[in-house]
């Protein structure tokens, strides 16, 4: 055993002084692997010995290669050497400043390349010698008209050195002289390999974005002044939008407000019993851009119509001292309103509010409960006032739904047999609010979060349709391991068809498509098989449309493990609407030192158990404005 060992070391330190004396840390790097194809060379090396001016080195390739004799390959632009990273001056001609680089064509060829007579290398330099059109002389492809002389045209130089046409391991051979003495030698090996393909793959896109999922797309109330437009493209764009038809994109002066993703919005004024109609167009960030209109259009109806209720009395009935509401005392009483207050069961001997119409009253020091107008006793998710809003859509069948005003819970009901919800939002002042709208499913699992904008009218309804929730998405196991059958399933509309994209955070190559189809109480599943998938943290999502009907848009991603458990990244975007403002920051704060109640996404933004100062400095990282 010792002296096959033996054998072996001294066989291998044979062999590693025949490849390299005086030289270490050498490799070649060669832009092209390929059999038979030109490619440019690196080579890189450490001297470990002292040369001369007047010295020289020479590359020899292997006898099947081949040097090119062209002008696009020349000796003083193509060859050049950087001795501790800086680059040697290098000309036809050797003199006391230029170094002499020399090519001899065929096959396989020589390049030479020998020191000036001032200047040579010291031992334990870093040298790198570059041959190709990779250098900082190399000309590139250039056109240049002059009225007196015509055009005048610069060829690209090429990539100069052949590859042998086998596949392999090849040897090139360098040899450094000083005095006309072979003083370092190394042999540099590279392997040619097969070319590669990734399939047909089109790398110049010219394909301006894909624009769809317009909204708003029914008709909203007359009592709607503003309201979000939107709309979604299939890659990052920049989108734009004007009143008028057939404006070139570069002539449209309207931008969405949030925009430069896949998800465009903007909130704007629209026009009362008529038609409302916005011309978008979008641009890549290749410069791509649409030449055509994409509409989002929808119908405003006309302002209600009727009588508004008369003042309520001035003068209250009982004995306390408030201004407004009801009470149990004499006094004085509201000044005006729509409605009378609600009178509590006992009033104190000094109430804080009388009774009277307008707006109701405060509650006395130990009087009733409850009281309108504005001095209710507990917090309520909205300021109280004279408007209304309808939000009808579609969830999962018999799903619990949830209507958020500002991130905070306003009203529930259950969706129909056939997935049909409407909640009333009453009593509410007007302002610009953030509506949210979540279902929870049979199963307990939540859905993603619909949101959006608007201004709510005073004395007035206004309609938020066509809110289709995304489908619920559970995976189960997780954490998963590689190999094992993965179960995707969930809730949506009922007989639709479902569609579910899957990747690896990070890596969008790795997206896979996969279908499925809901049943008639809306539950769907899949199973994927996860053996080509690695370790790391994955990633789905899913929306759903009835062949004649209903559609969603996609979920939001729902997040699991593969081999380890998921990463799952910090949301501080509270009331989903794509921006990190002061209406998530009004959120935060309605939870603050709690643990986040059923805030959906939690309030808890770092998931430590508490709403605190470190979900404050995560969502100011994230601030968008």
């Amino acid at each position: 055993m010792f002296f096959v060992l033996g054998i072996i070391l001294i066989q291998f330190i044979f062999s590693n002084h025949i490849w390299a004396k005086n030289i270490n840390q050498y490799k070649d790097t060669i832009s092209n692997s390929a059999p038979a194809e030109t490619s440019n060379h690196t080579f890189s090396f450490r001297i470990d010995t002292a040369i001369a001016p007047g010295g020289y080195l020479e590359i020899i390739p292997p006898s099947d290669f081949e040097v090119l004799s062209t002008s696009t390959f020349s000796a003083n632009r193509n060859i050049r050497l950087s001795v501790n990273g800086i680059n040697r001056a290098v000309s036809d001609t050797l003199s006391a400043s230029s170094d002499l680089a020399e090519i001899v064509a065929g096959s396989p060829g020589l390049i030479r390349y020998t020191f000036n007579t001032t200047t040579g290398v010291s031992a334990g330099d870093q040298l790198v010698l570059k041959i190709g059109n990779h250098t900082d002389l190399a000309n590139v492809f250039s056109e240049v008209y002059s009225s007196s002389t015509g055009t005048a045209t610069t060829f690209a130089d090429i990539r100069p050195i052949v590859n042998a046409s086998a596949t392999g391991t090849q040897k090139f051979n360098m040899k450094v002289y000083d005095g006309g003495v072979e003083v370092a030698s190394a042999g540099f090996l590279i392997s040619l390999v097969e070319k590669v393909g990734i399939g047909p793959v089109d790398t110049t896109e010219l394909i301006p974005p894909f624009r769809f999922n317009p909204q708003p797309v029914g008709p909203l109330g007359g009592t709607t002044l503003s309201v979000e437009i939107s709309l979604e493209t299939d890659e990052f764009s920049v989108c734009r939008y004007s009143l008028s038809p057939n404006i070139d994109y570069g002539s449209m002066t309207n931008t969405f407000s949030f925009t430069g993703t896949i998800l465009h919005s903007q909130v704007v004024t629209i026009t009362l019993d008529s038609v409302n109609t916005f011309y978008v167009r979008c641009i890549d960030d290749e410069g791509n851009f649409n030449t055509d209109d994409f509409l989002i259009t929808f119908v405003v109806e006309p302002v209600p119509t009727g009588t508004p209720n008369t003042d309520g009395s001035i003068s209250g009935d009982g004995t306390g001292t408030g201004n407004e509401g009801t009470g149990s005392g004499g006094g004085t009483g509201g000044t005006s309103g729509a409605s009378s207050g609600q009178e509590p069961a006992t009033g104190g001997a000094s109430g804080s509010g009388g009774s009277g119409g307008g707006g109701g009253g405060g509650s006395g020091a130990t009087t009733g409960t409850t009281a309108g107008g504005g001095f209710e006793s507990t917090d309520a998710p909205y300021r109280s006032g004279d408007g209304r809003v309808i939000i009808t859509g579609f969830a999962p069948p018999l799903s619990q739904v949830t209507a958020l005003v500002d991130g905070k819970i306003s009203q529930t009901g259950t969706a129909s047999s056939n997935g049909s919800f409407s909640i009333t939002i009453d009593l509410i002042a007007r302002g610009v609010y953030t509506f949210g709208v979540y279902a929870l499913d049979k199963a307990g699992v939540k859905s993603s979060t619909f949101s959006t904008s608007f201004t709510v009218a005073g004395a007035r309804s206004s309609a938020l349709s066509n809110v289709n929730i995304t489908p619920t998405i559970l995976v189960a196991p997780d954490p998963v391991d590689p190999g094992k059958i993965l179960t995707i399933s969930g809730y949506t509309i009922p007989n639709a068809t479902i569609t579910l994209e899957n990747e690896k955070d990070g890596n969008s190559a790795t997206r896979k498509q996969f279908t499925a189809e809901s049943n008639a109480q809306g539950s769907w599943s899949l199973t994927v098989d996860t053996t080509s998938f690695v370790t790391g943290t994955y990633k789905a999502r899913a929306k759903a449309e009835q062949s004649v009907g209903v559609k969603t848009n996609f979920s939001n991603y729902t997040f699991y493990g593969v081999g380890q458990n998921a990463k799952k990244p910090s949301n501080a975007d509270l009331n989903t609407d794509g921006k990190v403002n002061l209406v998530d920051f009004s959120i935060l704060l309605y939870w603050w030192n709690s643990n986040g109640g059923n805030s959906n996404p939690p309030a808890d933004i770092s998931q430590d158990g508490k709403v605190n100062l470190t979900d404050f400095s995560i969502m100011l990282f994230n601030w968008t404005g």
